[in-house]
């Protein structure tokens, strides 16, 4: 299952921390308008994937929606 979070500020990327840790998806992407950020925020998360599973983040923009199961404002 792919989440798509649009927005990369404190709560989204808390939202993903959270979805990554808890392996509630295959796959989670981060969209924002300031794509630096976003880009920070992956490479944050993605420290922390070797106790997370095999779950992919990415960060994506707007066009990362069209396949997404769940898509988070």
């Amino acid at each position: 299952m792919k989440i798509a979070i649009i927005g990369a500020g404190n709560v989204g990327a808390t939202i993903a921390y959270t979805l990554v840790g808890k392996r509630a998806a295959t796959s989670v992407s981060l969209i924002d308008i300031n794509e630096e950020r976003a880009k920070g925020e992956v490479l944050d998360i993605a420290h922390g994937l070797s106790i997370s599973g095999n779950v992919a983040i990415q960060k994506e923009g707007y066009e990362g929606v069209h396949n997404a199961d769940i898509i988070i404002i």
